[in-house]
């Protein structure tokens, strides 16, 4: 089996972390190499990921598409979308190597905007650049008029994104075995702010009203669009990949939730 490892570097200087853990997995009969170009994923059984949950988001798409499990391996702070810390690692790779781990899937969302189409793993945020003046905002579904909202923007995330902005900005949690989308209001002037979650076959339409072009559309945290014009529209929808997440500890997403989320809340 061979493993690849992706490393955040501003993390790991001079790749120490990623070459110790690739001395681990040789010695115990993989064949490892770091990858320093995410499009190369391919050739690999398994993709290691040293970071935190920034590094993991940046190579979902290219992991997706190329159908290579993720192994994600904590060297951030919270790291929400980690499974083991670093010194777990060998004990990761013997239980890989038994066949003893799980795969668990995760959808991914997709947006078409401008001729252009984005995949996220965790959302897709539409807010005005100047937050000293209000975004207005259209939305529908399946062609019909759901609501206007007016302040910062709007959210719109997987269940996987449920539990980090959207969750901030009051969003409910879906559990990750679900397929779905949550839109959650951001700073909405209104007396009927609330998320709306929609069904995996629905489509929803974003339309900026917005009185100029001070707009943004940011994917998984990466800013993708600046200028965004009033008129301007965008699809979301579920994205036709996923991404399969390695599973080596046997507890489930509710403990993880409780434990990941106190930890945030007391870390200084």
């Amino acid at each position: 089996m061979h493993l690849g490892i992706y490393t955040n570097k501003t993390y790991d200087e001079k790749l120490a972390i990623a070459e110790n853990l690739c001395g681990i997995a040789q010695k115990l009969g993989f064949s490892c190499e770091i990858i320093e170009d995410i499009s190369l994923v391919d050739k690999c059984n398994i993709l290691v990921v040293i970071g935190g949950d920034g590094t993991i988001l940046h190579v979902c798409e290219a992991a997706a598409k190329a159908n290579v499990p993720i192994l994600s391996v904590n060297n951030g702070r919270l790291g929400f979308l980690s499974e083991i810390e670093i010194f777990e690692f060998e004990k990761a790779l013997l239980t890989i190597k038994s066949n003893e781990y799980d795969v668990e899937r995760r959808m991914m969302g997709q947006v078409d905007f401008e001729d252009k189409v984005f995949n996220f793993i965790n959302e897709i945020l539409v807010v005005r650049t100047n937050r000293n003046s209000i975004a207005k905002i259209n939305v529908f579904s399946d062609g019909v008029y759901i609501d206007t909202y007016e302040g910062d923007g709007v959210i719109v995330s997987t269940p996987t994104g449920s539990t980090g902005y959207s969750l901030s900005s009051g969003g409910p949690i879906l559990s990750p075995k679900i397929d779905a989308l949550v839109l959650t209001p951001l700073c909405v002037h209104s007396l009927h702010n609330r998320s709306i979650v929609f069904n995996e076959n629905e489509f929803i339409d974003i339309v900026v009203e917005s009185r100029d072009d001070e707009n943004s559309i940011y994917i998984d945290g990466k800013e993708v669009a600046q200028k965004v014009p009033k008129g301007a529209k965008m699809l979301v929808k579920k994205s036709n990949l996923f991404v399969n997440f390695i599973k080596i500890n046997k507890g489930n997403f509710y403990e993880k939730l409780n434990k990941k989320l106190v930890q945030w809340n007391n870390f200084k």
